[in-house]
């Protein structure tokens, strides 16, 4: 039990944690907002063209106002693609952010 000594104390670490709560809260909508969304896509991976470029042969991308194409060219970053280890015609689940008139790579896996 509190004695009326221990209360401001409690009152302003009460404060303190919803007022730090809150702005961890803001934070994260502040990134949805600024950011634009991801979006997760199937396909085959066709070739990696450059070091930072990855041709895939994909399904529809309706969000994207794309429907299945021959191919989507995807960058992102040498380090990412590297550790991936991808080869042309592995099955692959991707999520991609549209970034101007390019799509850039989020996250890459191989299907199993």
């Amino acid at each position: 039990m509190l004695t009326r000594a221990g209360a401001p104390w409690a009152r302003r670490l009460l404060v303190l944690l919803f007022v730090l709560l809150l702005l961890l809260f803001a934070a994260g909508l502040w990134g949805t907002v600024v950011r634009p969304a991801a979006y997760e896509v199937r396909g085959e991976v066709v070739a990696r063209a450059t070091p930072d470029l990855l041709l895939i042969r994909h399904q529809a991308v309706t969000a994207l106002g794309m429907g299945a194409m021959e191919m989507m060219a995807v960058r992102g970053a040498p380090a990412a693609l590297d550790a991936a280890r991808l080869s042309p015609g592995d099955r692959v689940r991707l999520a991609v952010r549209p970034a101007g008139d390019e799509i850039t790579l989020v996250w890459v896996e191989r299907e199993r």
